[in-house]
Order: structure tokens, then C-alpha cells, then sequence
């Protein structure tokens, strides 16, 4: 039974990695001529590849403008996210990580790296993470979502329902949120 839910943490994991953004800006590819000579130009080229599937390129890419600026959250959120689509959660952890370094008050850096660490099966980590997440934004649904995927992994239905009832609150349109509360439910 637990290696069932840990599988259901990881499919849902890699559900939310799959909407995930660096919050760096994202343009077609028709509007933008995407030039290696600056670090949020390696960002926006790392997102379309992120957001193609193309993991190997949006790790170079970020890896590119981390050389640039090794101090950019948004260059290592982005190639965390990379690693952990590609279920490197190890290297994930350590991106996300230097996210939180660089700035404490990064909600979605301990959201991330909860995920990430969901993905390796350590939920009691993630949990930590995902209230970090919470205690520095409130109104964060997807680490309520993500939280209450963590509490269902851990066979915990009532704080895992108040939690995607939370999501649900603060995001009535959240999918993954919907999804995990019908997924209890069943």
C-alpha cells in the first residue's frame, strides 16, 4: 500500500511539475529573437525548451545564464524544474536549495523542492517544505495542493481534503487540486 500512494506522490509530482514556470517572461517564438548575450534572454530560451520538453537543452540553457549571473533564483528554479522532469531529483534539491539561499522568502523554492523531494519517496521533507511554502505565502494554492498530495502519500485523507479544499479555495480553477480531492473521494 505505501509503495502505491509513493507512486501516486510521484505521479502527481510530475503533474505539477509539468505546469511549473521560473516567473521569468515567456514569449511565442515568432515575437522573440532569443540572444545568448544576457542571462534573461538563457531564461527565456531555458522556459520554451522547459515548456517543449526538451530538458537537456533548458538544463544548458540555464546552466548558460547561471554562468552569466550565479546569482539568478530564477535560473536555478528553472533548471531544478528541468532536473526533476527529468527525475534527477537529486540535482533538483540542490537547485532549489541555492533558490533559497539566494532568497529565504522564496515560496516557490520550498514548494519545488518539496516536490522534488516527494519524487524521491521523503515525504516528511516535503511536508517541511511545503509549509515553509505556505508560512511565507498564505494564499500559495499549489503548495496547499502539493502539501495535501504529500498528506495522501502518507495515508493522511482528512488533512490531505482540508489541504486540496484549501487549493480549491484560493484557486477555484485548480485542475491537480480537483483532480486529488475526486481521486479521495473514489
Amino acid at each position: 500500500m505505501k509503495k502505491l500512494l509513493l507512486g501516486i506522490m510521484c505521479i502527481i509530482m510530475a503533474a505539477n511539475f509539468a505546469g511549473c514556470s521560473t516567473e521569468s517572461s515567456f514569449h511565442s517564438e515568432s515575437s522573440v529573437s532569443v540572444s545568448t548575450s544576457n542571462t534573461q534572454d538563457l531564461i527565456d530560451k531555458g522556459d520554451k525548451n522547459l515548456d517543449a520538453g526538451k530538458f537537456d537543452d533548458a538544463i544548458k540553457n540555464y546552466t548558460e545564464a547561471l554562468e552569466l549571473d550565479d546569482d539568478n533564483i530564477y535560473a536555478y528554479n528553472g533548471r531544478g524544474i528541468a532536473y526533476s522532469q527529468k527525475q534527477d531529483f537529486d540535482n533538483a534539491i540542490k537547485d532549489f536549495a541555492q533558490t533559497i539561499k539566494l532568497d529565504p522568502n522564496y515560496a516557490e523554492g520550498y514548494n519545488n523542492r518539496g516536490m522534488a523531494y516527494g519524487g524521491k519517496g521523503e515525504i516528511d521533507k516535503a511536508l517541511a517544505d511545503f509549509n515553509k511554502a505556505i508560512e511565507l505565502d498564505s494564499a500559495y494554492a499549489q503548495a496547499y495542493n502539493n502539501r495535501g498530495a504529500a498528506y495522501m502519500a502518507k495515508g493522511d485523507q482528512d488533512k490531505a481534503t482540508a489541504d486540496f479544499k484549501k487549493a480549491l479555495e484560493l484557486d477555484p480553477n485548480n485542475k491537480d487540486a480537483k483532480d486529488n480531492l475526486k481521486s479521495l473521494s473514489q
